[in-house]
């Protein structure tokens, strides 16, 4: 990404006293409650409930965002709740590479890319954390595939399928938990009703035994 990308996300953040709601995307408790913790890195994490969530259930966890506003709540909220042990974070563009590993999980929550040069590849992205996972450790994926019709912004969207496609030679044998769309009523911000759809994507790699055996 170029540095206009971190600037147009730091003003974001920074114009207003919180961007989003505090709590985590819908689909990370309903898949990862029962996962034992480990090592997390959640990649976008912005002002991170998702990093929290985590942590407060165990996990150790690396929240990388373009947005040092962002960075910084996240950790102030850390602390304010005794997880400063649990959660790392840092201002990071993830264009220049992500955080060494291994992990047991990467989250990736609706970092798109887009068409404009220097844009984050986000199938390539995801490729690069696949490659940091730990044995048995899994990749959960949740972007956009259908955005509603007064949705203006240029970031691609992915159906679940086309995405799982893109970095399929990354993950060749890795076991597929979920690959789907799941609709949702939406409301713009003129009251217009409408719907939206999410791509979720989840893959675990092997264990280490599956993977050295010879059958």
């Amino acid at each position: 990404m170029t540095g206009e990308h971190a600037q147009h996300w730091e003003e974001r953040y920074s114009s207003v006293d919180r961007l989003w709601s505090g709590r985590p995307n819908d689909w990370l408790p309903e898949l990862a409650a029962a996962w034992p913790p480990g090592r997390a890195l959640d990649i976008g994490c912005g002002e991170g409930a998702d990093a929290l969530w985590l942590a407060e259930r165990g996990w150790r966890v690396t929240g990388v965002d373009l947005s040092a506003t962002a960075i910084g709540r996240l950790l102030e909220e850390a602390g304010r709740r005794g997880l400063d042990g649990r959660v790392t974070a840092r201002a990071h563009d993830v264009g220049a590479g992500l955080p060494e590993g291994p992990f047991d999980l990467v989250t990736s929550f609706y970092v798109h890319g887009g068409p404009q040069e220097g844009s984050v590849s986000l199938t390539a992205m995801l490729a690069d954390a696949a490659a940091r996972l730990a044995p048995g450790g899994r990749l959960l994926v949740v972007v956009h595939a259908v955005n509603p019709p007064w949705h203006t912004h240029h970031s691609h969207t992915y159906r679940a399928a086309e995405l799982l496609e893109g970095i399929g030679p990354a993950v060749a044998g890795w076991a597929v938990e979920v690959c789907e769309e799941r609709w949702q009523r939406a409301t713009g911000p003129d009251g217009r009703s409408g719907h939206r759809a999410d791509a979720i994507v989840c893959l675990r790699r092997a264990q280490a035994t599956e993977e050295g055996s010879g059958t």
